[in-house]
């Protein structure tokens, strides 16, 4: 068995009140530092929902806006994290620690253009993958050769708070730059603050804003509602401050499910100066990005999913994709068909058959797994921005 070069280690203290947390990494390679600091910080519950931490953490965000590594103080409600963040306490990010999301994950797997996790020396091992449940997997990588796996939604749902201003967070400090690669490196003064009331006619009004001294100031508006039978929408407006100029972002989503299928759509549009923590350094904006997954489940032996990723940059660069993937229990197995093209013209298309056996019992019903629809294998004749690990 080959030995870890990197192995990472977690402590904690609890006690009645709070807890006391601490992780760091050790390196078994001589030429670098055998002991690295990863997380430290102490979380003291103050009410039943109420918690302030201490040290080391990560920032909220709302429909829009980034999450963000950053040591100082952070009291609320609602101290965690959107659906679809990245969040991995052991792999190492160079630059300002901001966590990715999934679909950065995803159009960064497609495209050879400048991205968060190229400059974070973060790469895919293998392609991202997308359910039934719209959730997308994948295995990132970084520098030292740690991985960890992630699932988590491509569409992430809107939050819903049925009284009140109970869902909120509020957070200062320095933000955390070089994460894993040094214990001590810290940046400009950050602040961040979410929170999420809710309002008559069954809305939610949600404000979220971020603040990185000297860099960029961001503030928006989200609102969200169920509404019935057809789902639950929302919609999001951000504007921006920056040493580029003023910008604007503009959101909308639908989100529906019942015990027939599965449906979440999403679309960005933003100016062409509207920054966040997240993005100060990119030369080629998004403009467009439209997201969607539907899974439908067909009975017992069968289900079908549909996938659909647009993104449009500034400099007109285009990346569209779809898939389907089909699965139906056959005896023992499973066969599961998988269909892929990407409308660019030097991408191509593809087909998969795959058969599935259990060497168990067999399932009761037919249902993919994270590896079923995939993305991104329909990349033929193409390089990889991140190789297959």
């Amino acid at each position: 068995m080959q030995r870890p070069t990197t192995p990472s280690l977690n402590a904690r203290v609890l006690t009645d009140g709070g807890v006391l947390h601490w992780s760091f990494a050790a390196s078994l390679d001589p030429a670098l530092d055998r002991i690295t600091r990863l997380e430290s910080r102490y979380t003291l519950k103050i009410a039943e929902t109420e918690e302030i931490r201490i040290g080391d953490t990560v920032s909220t965000s709302g429909l829009w806006g980034s999450a963000v590594r950053y040591a100082g103080v952070q009291y609320g409600t609602r101290i965690g994290l959107r659906e679809n963040v990245l969040y991995s306490e052991r792999l190492a990010t160079s630059g300002i620690a901001v966590l990715p999301t999934t679909e950065e994950a995803l159009f960064a797997s497609l495209s050879e253009r400048d991205n968060l996790l190229a400059r974070q020396q973060l790469s895919l091992s293998g392609a991202p993958r997308i359910n039934d449940d719209n959730a997308l997997s994948l295995v990132a990588r970084d520098s030292f050769g740690r991985t960890e796996a992630f699932s988590a939604p491509l569409v992430p749902p809107a939050r819903l708070v049925k009284s009140g201003c109970s869902d909120f967070a509020i957070g200062i400090g320095k933000v955390r730059e070089d994460y894993a690669f040094a214990s001590n490196e810290y940046g400009p003064l950050f602040a961040n603050t979410t929170i999420a009331c809710a309002a008559p006619y069954g809305l939610t009004i949600e404000g979220h804003g971020e603040y990185l001294a000297d860099q960029v100031a961001a503030f928006g508006v989200s609102v969200a509602r169920h509404l019935g039978p057809i789902g639950t929408a929302s919609l999001a407006i951000a504007s921006s401050e920056s040493h580029i100029g003023s910008g604007w972002l503009a959101r909308i989503g639908l989100e529906h499910e019942n015990r027939l299928f599965k449906v979440a759509a999403r679309r960005h549009v933003q100016s062409r100066d509207f920054r966040e923590v997240g993005n100060l350094w990119v030369e080629d904006p998004v403009v467009r990005r439209d997201l969607a997954s539907v899974g439908l489940n067909l009975g017992e032996r069968a289900s079908v999913a549909l996938a659909y990723a647009a993104q449009r940059t500034w400099q007109d660069e285009r990346t569209d994709i779809v898939s389907l993937n089909q699965e139906m229990h056959v005896g023992l197995g499973s066969v599961v068909l998988t269909a892929g093209h990407a409308f660019e013209r030097d991408i191509g298309s593809s087909f998969f058959v795959q058969y599935n056996r259990p060497l168990g019992a067999s399932a009761n019903r037919a249902r993919f797994d994270a590896s079923d629809l995939d993305l991104v294998e329909v990349v033929v004749g193409k390089k990889r921005l991140f190789d297959g690990g």
